[in-house]
């Protein structure tokens, strides 16, 4: 037993490492699985799709939730419910009390996945333990990861999924059945990190054709496209319509040049030491939102003294340099997601520099992708990996730990205003200090106890009062009209809306389903034309919310 320790010393350290920076980042308070309260909009959201899911009978395609939105969104995939977390515990959903969110425990598992695979590639980069200790410390501390969770998108904080298929592509591994699991993995996460993940294996097979010149790798490659999308198809990705998952929108959420090394997040600006004129705030919101990929201080100058030895070892050489295939690959790849995150219309410092107009036979590509800025994730960990590999093979091994230690030290001053936002964010007495919303609805739940169906008059995207309405047509065993859905059939939404016109102005109301408004004038309005038919009723709950429904009479 003393051996096997000794042996895993390092991954051991470093998990309770990971396990040690997450209480101090969000506290195991997240992991409380009964504790709903927490979660932001997008995060609460997964949970209500999670919740309508453990309920449903499972289908093919895998993950459709009827009940939630009636077709206009129809699976969890497009709810952010971490399908993967889903398909775990739904079979013990009877088990599982009725406010039930996996978010934190995902989140605490992410940092030790994190630790796991920062070990094996810094292994592979024959890092001595101390250097491990700082570096692997920086990558859980990656402001383009914990930005995510000021947004809620704790399936997008999963960037451990992209160290592992760098960590492949290293190994030079083979194997279709190991690239064919983390493109499972990273499927069942989140169709962004499915999409950087499948960039990286295509990269790596045509890595390997080059290397060995061996067609056997095109068929591997092109096994593996079916293999995807036969998984995609089974897993609900094209559920909603054609022009939803190729909805368009890429160059509004894109990446600037000079993101590297831009503190402005979407609410903060996370670097102590640089603020204007080289900080700037994009002149569209979208890239805001999505463009953010500072690097922190302390990485950047790690960066620049890796680029100062390379110089130097350029001039020092007498022979030219022989490029492996494998770095010429990795290079063509980064410059590849470089160009796919800037987009057509590049930005720099925060105004469009130029456009061009991207082939048609392109567009297919762009179209499925609006937030092109997060496909430069995985080049932002190349050139982290990449600098520390140089600066590790510059400097002398003794000194290599206290240069780390250095680089740490900067970095972590540096992202401190980051930091203590989502400490703030998350602590104990914030979060027992918010607003709760009333779980009984006692008066609601009394005058729709003979109804199966919530309808909203009119359906849209994040209608008002939807967390509170949702919950309560989830506890309820309800079915709803509307949702809050990253893609949605509108189709299926338009007809519902010319539906509920078409009943008010016929007097025919379906009397297994209630009616809720939220625009008094349109609830005034067409009361009135059903007035003989319906209970016209207001409803305030314990916190003040204002439940306008209009209830069939049987």
């Amino acid at each position: 037993m003393l051996a096997f320790i000794l042996k895993k010393k390092d991954i051991i350290l470093l998990t309770i490492l990971a396990i040690l920076i997450f209480q101090f980042i969000f506290g195991f308070h997240l992991i409380d699985f009964s504790n709903i309260y927490w979660l932001p909009d997008d995060a609460y959201n997964g949970f209500l799709g999670w919740s309508f899911y453990r309920n449903a009978s499972e289908t093919l395609p895998f993950f459709k939730i009827f009940d939630y939105g009636m077709g206009v969104g129809s699976t969890i995939i497009y709810t952010d419910s971490l399908p993967i977390f889903a398909i775990i515990f739904k079979p013990f959903s009877s088990l599982l009390p009725v406010d039930f969110q996996y978010f934190g425990l995902w989140l605490f598992l992410s940092f030790i996945l994190t630790a796991y695979f920062s070990n094996r590639i810094l292994t592979y980069l024959n890092m001595d333990f101390i250097s491990k200790v700082f570096i692997t410390s920086s990558l859980l501390l990656s402001p383009i990861m914990l930005e995510r969770f000021i947004a809620g998108h704790f399936n997008l904080m999963s960037h451990w999924v992209l160290l592992w298929g760098i960590l492949l592509y290293l190994e030079n591994e083979k194997r279709v059945s190991k690239w064919f699991f983390i493109l499972l993995i990273s499927m069942l996460i989140h169709g962004y990190l499915f999409a950087m993940t499948l960039a990286i294996t295509i990269f790596h097979f045509m890595r390997l054709y080059l290397e060995k010149h061996n067609k056997k790798y095109f068929i591997s490659l092109f096994l593996l496209f079916i293999l995807s999308m036969f998984s995609l198809t089974a897993f609900g990705y094209f559920e909603v319509q054609a022009d939803e998952v190729f909805h368009g929108g890429w160059g509004g959420y894109r990446l600037d040049i000079l993101a590297f090394m831009n503190p402005i997040g979407r609410s903060l600006n996370w670097s102590t030491f640089i603020g204007e004129p080289v900080s700037f705030v994009p002149s569209q919101i979208g890239d805001l939102i999505e463009g953010f990929n500072y690097f922190g201080l302390g990485i950047l100058l790690n960066i620049l003294v890796s680029i100062y030895f390379l110089i130097r070892n350029s001039f020092n050489s007498e022979k030219p340099t022989n490029i492996p295939i494998y770095l010429k690959v990795l290079f063509l790849f980064s410059i590849f997601m470089i160009i796919f995150s800037l987009t057509n219309k590049v930005s720099l410092g925060g105004n469009e520099l130029f456009s061009y107009n991207m082939p048609e036979f392109l567009k297919p590509l762009t179209k499925p992708f609006r937030a092109s800025a997060r496909f430069f994730w995985p080049v932002y960990y190349l050139i982290l990996l990449g600098s520390i590999a140089i600066n590790a093979r510059n400097i002398k091994q003794k000194y290599l730990p206290i240069f780390f230690f250095f680089i740490f030290t900067i970095q972590i001053v540096d992202i401190q205003p980051g930091i203590q936002t989502i400490r703030a964010f998350n602590n104990k007495i914030y979060l027992n200090g918010l607003t709760k919303m009333d779980k009984e609805q006692t008066e609601l739940t009394r005058v729709t106890k003979d109804y199966n169906q919530i309808l909203y008059v009119f359906p849209e995207y994040a209608n008002k009062n939807w967390r509170e309405l949702l919950y309560f047509a989830y506890k309820n065993n309800k079915k709803t009209n509307f949702g809050y859905f990253a893609r949605r059939n509108w189709n299926i939404q338009e007809n519902y809306i010319q539906d509920l016109k078409k009943d008010f102005k016929n007097k025919i109301l379906d009397k297994n389903s209630i009616y809720y408004f939220s625009d008094k004038k349109i609830y005034e309005e067409l009361s009135s034309e059903v007035s003989q038919i319906s209970t016209i009723i207001t409803i305030n709950d314990s916190n003040g919310l204002n439940h306008m429904l209009i209830i069939p009479n049987k």
